[in-house]
């Protein structure tokens, strides 16, 4: 899933990186990420362990087969829609760089998405490094780079909340809260930007979210798909927002497990089976990861390949 997990931020960044609220969520993400860190090893083992142990068991219980996969919808993802969300990565990468300041052109941003989309897999929080890292070359300060990278990440997040919320009928306790959390942190990271970059680019950075959960939507629909279950395109949002919140939480790669974990959890508040729902966000994770692998990998060899011939 296209996401922005929060940067690492040090003590001296999350003095400088605004106003309380923020603040208060950069001082929750560094307890985060530094509990992630000194157990990282046993995070990453149980993450493959729910993985992979939740791959097996959901295809069991569906009796699903690795032939009953359907290719097109698999190539229909891996072909179309994820270089679609590398696209949109890379304008949303390039709004993200006026707030901060910076003028990123399209080429240099769509190599910074595709590259941060693979880093994401890695057992750090990669994304937000390459996208945080490209923010400072171009000549944005550490402090300001990683306020914007968080306070971006988290209106991903509360902006699939909501929408999460909605889908889900706001019939019931944890639908409401999921719904009212999403509320909140759209209106304080929205404030927050509106503050830093004016009201044209916090306007800007609110309507790049809502189009990429209508990109983030075709691939967990694709998901669905590929394993032959039919879901209403609204009602899938749950799950978007599971495979968001887990990556963005930074605790195992790229959310390994937990945001198939979540996607499981919260489809027990829906018709969907939560087997069904963990094999989809399991198998957008999978194409994504192939199809960032090989972009990553054209991105760093050729321009190597270019000085090696000249």
């Amino acid at each position: 899933m296209s996401t922005e997990p929060v940067l690492p931020i040090s003590s001296s960044d999350a003095k400088g990186s605004g106003g309380s609220a923020v603040d208060r969520l950069t001082a929750a993400m560094k307890r985060l990420q530094a509990f992630a860190s000194k157990y990282r090893t046993v995070i990453i083992a149980v993450a493959v362990v729910i993985f992979v142990g939740g791959l097996a068991y959901s295809a069991s219980s569906l009796d699903l087969k690795f032939s009953d996969l359907s290719l097109p919808y698999i190539l229909l993802s891996a072909g179309l829609i994820i270089p679609i969300a590398f696209l949109y990565g890379a304008l949303n990468f390039m709004v993200m760089a006026r707030g901060a300041g910076q003028n990123i052109a399209f080429w240099p941003a769509f190599k910074v998405s595709c590259v941060a989309q693979f880093a994401e897999f890695l057992p750090i929080p990669g994304g937000a490094i390459v996208r945080g890292g490209a923010l400072v070359r171009d000549g944005s300060g550490a402090a300001n780079a990683a306020a914007h990278v968080m306070v971006n990440a988290v209106l991903w997040v509360a902006c699939a909340a909501l929408t999460a919320g909605l889908a889900l009928g706001l019939n019931n306790l944890i639908a409401i809260l999921i719904a009212c959390s999403g509320i909140a942190g759209i209106v304080i990271c929205t404030g927050w930007l509106w503050s830093k970059a004016g009201p044209t680019l916090a306007m800007a950075a609110l309507a790049m979210r809502i189009v990429g959960l209508g990109i983030a939507g075709l691939r967990i629909l694709a998901g669905f798909l590929v394993i032959g279950v039919s879901i209403a395109f609204f009602d899938l949002y749950p799950f978007v927002f599971a495979a968001i919140l887990g990556s963005a939480a930074s605790i195992a790669p790229g959310g390994l497990g937990i945001s198939e974990a979540i996607a499981a959890a919260i489809a027990t508040l829906s018709t969907i089976p939560p087997e069904a729902a963990f094999l989809a966000v399991a198998i957008n994770r999978l194409i994504g990861f192939a199809v960032s692998g090989v972009a990553t990998a054209i991105i760093t060899v050729l321009p190597k390949r270019a000085k090696a011939s000249a």
